[in-house]
């Protein structure tokens, strides 16, 4: 019962894919020797991470230099560090050339994903709000009528209609 619990990775078949999409790539000897010298699997690069390491190749030829700063990035962590490797080395090889990166996505006609926000506001965020509410002083206008649910706005109460059979000025029948 071969499922994808936890633990057991990619299929044989991902695998062999993964693996031959890095066939014919003048890069692979790079990879291969990353795969030897750190715990970086040659499957762990995904279509995201080969496509970039192409990208770079076209653009300038510094497919290796990216596969060498993602070797000096990953030389210290064991396989237990990260979850998902794949994410983990397409982040790291983003980090190589972040120019080369957005170029690559705006000539795939993709827009660019901007950097998430940081959780703690910095002093000039905090500077840019002073003066907006609930910064600014405030108070409540003493002489504004007491609400009351259910009665018009704007307008005096207005009197409840006398039952039927009832004249105006009249107490209703007991």
């Amino acid at each position: 019962m071969g499922g994808r619990g936890k633990g057991e990775g990619k299929s044989d078949s991902s695998k062999q894919e993964a693996a031959s999409l890095l066939t014919d790539k003048g890069y692979k000897d790079a990879v291969d020797e990353m795969a030897k010298a750190t715990v970086v699997k040659p499957t762990d690069l995904d279509e995201k991470s080969i496509k970039y390491l192409d990208f770079l190749e076209a653009n300038g030829g510094r497919s290796i230099e990216g596969i060498r700063h993602l070797q000096k990035s990953l030389e210290s962590l064991t396989r237990d560090h990260v979850q998902h490797w794949p994410a983990y080395v397409y982040k790291i090889l983003k980090s190589f050339d972040q120019k080369a990166y957005e170029a690559m996505k705006l000539s795939e006609g993709k827009r660019i994903r901007p950097p998430r926000a940081a959780k703690d506001p910095s002093a000039a965020d905090k500077e840019k709000n002073v003066g907006k509410f609930p910064v600014i002083n405030f108070s409540f206008n003493a002489a504004a009528p007491a609400f009351v649910p259910g009665a018009a706005w704007g307008s005096a109460p207005a009197a409840a209609p006398a039952p039927a059979g009832v004249e105006v000025g009249e107490s209703p029948p007991r």
